[in-house]
């Protein structure tokens, strides 16, 4: 499982341009989690995450005062949750965000009102475009666990 990723990595596996990733780190929105010397910007999978959710809330029509904040409150409720990321899948609405274990049902009314992500879905795509070595795609997902 791949840990760090360079910004041409985030925006091959977010679809965003390296220019978007650039201007939110210079801006302070979602900046990398680590620097080298050379100022070379590495994000983590939590920062991927981050990138993830803001494309999908933008793309949903959020303004970016209000992304902004939902980003923030976010970072503010990943160290209070006692399960792994990878587990957890969050609706967010306009108002709200409710962070759950596992998979979450909905009916249709709450389909329409709230963005579901699950953060799964983004490692299994990190996963599909960066194997570990020594496995093949197939034989990866077979063995995947996650603690």
């Amino acid at each position: 499982m791949k840990s760090f990723f360079t910004p041409k990595e985030v925006a091959r596996i977010i679809d965003i341009s390296y220019r978007q990733i650039q201007y939110w780190d210079k801006t302070n929105f979602i900046k990398p989690s680590y620097r080298r010397k050379s100022k070379y910007r590495l994000y983590t999978f939590t920062d991927l995450f981050q990138l993830k959710i803001s494309k999908v809330l933008r793309r949903k029509g959020f303004s970016i005062q209000k992304l902004r904040k939902t980003i923030e409150v976010l970072r503010k409720l990943l160290p209070q949750v006692s399960h792994p990321l990878i587990d957890l899948t969050f609706l967010i609405d306009e108002d709200r965000i409710l962070v759950f274990n596992g998979d979450v049902v909905m009916d249709d009314n709450a389909e329409q009102q709230y963005i579901k992500f699950r953060v799964r879905d983004l490692r299994n795509e990190v996963d599909r475009l960066f194997p570990p070595v020594g496995s093949s795609v197939s034989d990866f997902s077979d063995k995947l666990s996650y603690g």
